[in-house]
């Protein structure tokens, strides 16, 4: 490939597309299927889709000769199947539930949508053949597809349009400051929970001893201490005796070692208590998202959520294309 057609190439990746599987059936009655972006509809009446193959492919002649085809949008948790079908394994369908079609084509499933072809005609496009197939079967779901853009894979953020603007002031947060929203987010979640801290007469940093406690079990209260300071929440000893009289958490020391604090059976039952307000708060306030939007809210914030500092459980770093 020259240095030209690479330019082009990627200048071409600038357009976000979609991922697709394409399958058929070779006359000796082996299946193939090949990862493809070339996709596109042509026409509703009649139902008519196209797609195209580099000249150069392995699999060119087959696909010249099915008079069956099938095309596979892609979700967005299948880009293993996209790399799959990319790749060069002997027998991509090996641990593949599929389905037959019109001459036994091989059918994926659990796609976005998928549309079973007659080939129609096939055209010349320099050094591609495009392939053009009347639609005779399709299936589709709300499940959101899978995207490519520039290299990557992603999913779609649906774009809920303009925000107001508001003017920017040095003395206060504005609506459209990120940590204004998330507070908001933050405060609404919570509303009940501290309700019912409040109710049960739970200070602050009663709270943060169950909670640390919550996360894990049979801290020091050295650790305890200094993960409070770090929340914002001073732990005392005062804090600590009234958790112990109240039989929520319970104090062990063993072999001259550094005091442990553990939640009692009370104690674990009152965070399971408070835990599922929370969860219910949080799942009122996601029912406003789709599927596809919480998974991305929630990959983009775990991304920022990177601190390791004593307080707070692990945070999974692992590496998540989004494209918006």
């Amino acid at each position: 490939m020259s240095n030209e057609q690479r330019v082009l190439r990627n200048a071409l990746g600038s357009f976000a597309t979609g991922v697709t599987v394409v399958t058929t059936r070779t006359a000796d009655g082996r299946d193939i299927g090949r990862t493809a972006n070339s996709f596109s509809s042509v026409s509703l009446d009649p139902p008519m889709i196209l797609w195209s193959l580099a000249k150069t492919s392995s699999s060119f002649e087959d696909y010249r000769q099915a008079d069956h085809f099938a095309v596979h949008i892609l979700s967005a948790d299948q880009s293993e199947v996209s790399g799959l079908f990319a790749g060069k394994k002997p027998d991509k369908f090996e641990g593949l539930g599929i389905d037959r079609g019109a001459g036994d084509i091989p059918l994926l499933t659990e796609c976005a949508a998928r549309f079973e072809c007659r080939t129609t005609y096939q055209y010349e496009g320099g050094d591609h053949i495009i392939f053009v197939g009347e639609v005779t079967g399709f299936e589709h779901s709300s499940t959101p597809p899978l995207v490519f853009h520039g290299g990557q894979y992603g999913r779609l953020v649906r774009h809920a349009g303009e925000t107001a603007s508001f003017e920017k002031r040095q003395d206060s947060l504005s609506p459209d400051d990120f940590i204004y929203q998330l507070s908001r987010v933050f405060y609404r979640i919570r509303g009940d929970a501290v309700a019912e801290r409040q109710r049960r007469g739970w200070t602050g940093a009663d709270y943060a001893v169950l909670t640390l406690l919550g996360h894990e079990d049979g801290r020091t209260l050295d650790d305890i201490r200094h993960a409070g300071r770090y929340r914002g929440d001073e732990i005392t000893d005062e804090t600590i005796d009234k958790l112990v009289s109240h039989a929520l958490i319970r104090i062990e020391t063993a072999g001259g070692q550094a005091p442990r604090a553990f939640l009692t059976t009370q104690g674990r039952r009152a965070m399971i208590e408070i835990v599922a307000m929370l969860k219910a708060s949080e799942a009122e306030c996601l029912a406003l998202l789709d599927e596809n939007e919480v998974w991305v809210l929630k990959q983009l914030l775990n991304r920022l959520a990177t601190s390791t500092a004593t307080g707070w459980p692990p945070v999974r770093t692992e590496a998540v294309a989004t494209s918006a």
